[in-house]
């Protein structure tokens, strides 16, 4: 009797070994210890498997968030001693060294969320803090370090271990982005923005308006009214330059933050002048500082501070930069580069086209001016030349380039929501909002402010099309008063973002923040056929965890010293274009 027992003991654990060996790719053991009990192994076992970007990581609560990019749903899975992680070296990895954005392979069981192994993804790139970054084209794709790639609401992008919108993100925001082949995954913002304006315009009864505000040759814009600016965090010198003022003073730009700068520090003198000699070649180029042509090869008489200078000559590519002048005399030596296209074409261009030349797709001019431009991913070089005269670093103009930044003439951009805030476009105050600005073509940036709020810009592409445009921006977020403040009260504060993009007032379309629905079930992440159509069932009834959408510049030197030229960006809040 005692011996079929065993027998029976021993059939029942090879039967369940089958059982379990069924169920799982990997393998699980059973044993009959001195008891007589029967032990079985969970180790290795796994009945879902998916590959996704991490979300976030909880040591404490020993928890990983994943969103699933074929889905776009978030789901949750805990993790313990068994469970296995390794690099992409298969060395083990801990979960503390997982970052936000990182893309991973990941076994687990469904019905305990557990994970069972994560691996970081061989087949995944990695593109770290870069500005070089057009994520807002309006047609699934994202430009990164001139790599196209496609992006969509699925994509995770975040900022501050929050869920952000690719509009949230500005050119001069550094970011870290990852997929595999076209398909972009996350985006991380790394370093972001704040904001900076001034205590007031007025100073010893001399206007500010029409100088200039310098920010490390980071951010150069011509301060106009009730202006408020975007600018990437970190330490700078700050300069004011123009109309009799000549300051300077150390800044602090902190993230999501507006520093406010005390101008009645600033003092006013007798506006300086320097003779400036433009030295060209070729000899027959024309000279325009600030529209005004100028002779060359003797000294002109230029205020002190900054100043668009462009310069054009037949067959030769147009350069467009700011003139810094801080000297009693100075040489500005500059060779244009010939325009080679035009000279294969010169003919048929004369005949086609009243200029000759070729624009620089660095130009720009003020902001009010029908050939208004962006501050573009070009920012960088455009200000990295240094002290003296820099070379001539623009480039040929493209077809492309010069499709966008132009005024729609006749036709406006109306921003409706979020009522009551102020609207700044560029930089420059436009009004309370409902409000509306000029059409202009490109990449531009729109800033929201309101008393009480946290202050949000947002990067738009706006088409060249001749319709109106109607945007309903997302509405705005509390600040906190204090720590303590509810849960409750914060989700009665927040909204998922949302903008309405009206052609003509008669088209409407809307893109909302997806939801991503919790796995409940977790099979909704499964990258395996047979769980496909379970999770989709399952998704329909979980609750919604968070909501998404979609969606470089060196520090140079400046010097009171000696003239000096930058290829020109008209504003320093601008997004990249083309």
């Amino acid at each position: 009797m005692k011996k079929t027992n065993l027998i029976m003991k021993a059939f029942v654990a090879l039967l369940l070994s089958v059982i379990l060996v069924a169920l799982s790719p990997a393998s699980c053991i059973a044993s009959e210890d001195n008891s007589g009990k029967i032990n079985i192994s969970l180790l290795g076992r796994y009945d879902s498997a998916d590959v996704a970007a991490i979300r976030s990581v909880d040591t404490d609560k020993k928890e990983i968030r994943f969103r699933n990019h074929s889905t776009g749903k978030t789901y949750t899975l805990s993790y313990d001693n068994t469970s296995m992680m390794y690099d992409i070296y298969g060395s083990v990895l801990s979960p503390r060294l997982l970052s936000e954005g990182q893309i991973v392979e990941v076994t687990f069981l469904k019905s305990s969320k557990h994970i069972t192994t994560l691996n970081v993804s061989k087949d995944a790139w990695v593109i770290g803090n870069t500005r070089d970054h057009d994520l807002v084209r309006n047609d699934g794709t994202a430009v990164v370090n001139g790599g196209v790639y496609k992006i969509d609401p699925r994509t995770l992008i975040m900022a501050e271990n929050q869920l952000a919108l690719a509009e949230d993100i500005l050119s001069t925001d550094s970011v870290t982005v990852s997929g595999i082949g076209k398909d972009i995954y996350s985006v991380v913002v790394q370093s972001g923005h704040g904001y900076v304006s001034l205590s007031s315009e007025t100073v010893e009864n001399q206007s500010l308006v029409g100088a200039w505000l310098e920010l490390d040759n980071e951010v150069i814009h011509k301060i106009s009214p009730n202006m408020l600016l975007s600018a990437p965090e970190g330490d700078y010198t700050l300069q004011i330059l123009g109309n009799g003022a000549n300051y300077q003073d150390e800044v602090t730009i902190s993230r999501n933050q507006e520093t406010v700068i005390d101008t009645s520090n600033v003092t006013i003198s007798r506006p300086k002048e320097g003779l400036v000699t433009f030295e060209i070649d070729p000899e027959t180029a024309d000279v325009f500082v600030d529209g005004t042509r100028m002779l060359t090869g003797v000294p002109q008489s230029i205020q002190y501070g900054y100043h668009n200078l462009k310069i054009i000559a037949d067959g030769y590519i147009t350069q467009t930069k700011y003139l810094k002048v801080g000297t009693p005399k100075s040489v500005i030596s500059i060779t244009l580069e010939k325009d080679e296209s035009a000279q294969e074409a010169s003919s048929a261009a004369s005949e086609s086209s009243t200029l000759p030349h070729k624009e620089s797709s660095d130009a720009s001019t003020v902001a009010t001016t029908k050939d208004k431009k962006d501050d573009s991913s070009r920012f960088a070089s455009a200000y990295s030349s240094g002290k003296s005269v820099s070379s001539n670093s623009s480039g040929k103009s493209s077809s492309s380039s010069s499709a966008t930044n132009q005024v729609i003439e006749g036709y406006k951009i109306y921003i409706d929501e979020p009522n009551g805030a102020e609207l700044y476009f560029d930089g420059n105050y436009i009004g309370l909002i409902p409000c509306s600005v000029t059409k202009i073509s490109g990449n531009h940036e729109f800033i929201v402010k309101k008393e009480g709020y946290e202050t949000r810009s947002y990067r738009i592409n706006i088409d060249k099309e001749e319709t109106n445009l109607s945007y309903r921006l997302p509405d705005m977020v509390k600040i906190k008063k204090d720590e303590t403040e509810s849960d409750s009260s914060k989700d009665n504060t927040s909204s998922d973002a949302s903008k309405d993009s009206t052609k003509d007032s008669s088209k409407e379309a809307s893109t909302e923040a997806p939801s991503e629905a919790s796995s409940d079930a977790a099979s909704e992440a499964s990258s395996e056929p047979a769980e496909e159509s379970s999770s989709k069932e399952e998704s329909s009834e979980g609750k919604s965890e968070d909501s998404s959408g979609s969606e470089s510049s060196k520090k140079g030197t400046s010097s009171e010293s000696s003239a000096e030229i930058s290829d020109a960006a008209s504003t320093a809040s601008a997004s990249s274009g083309d």
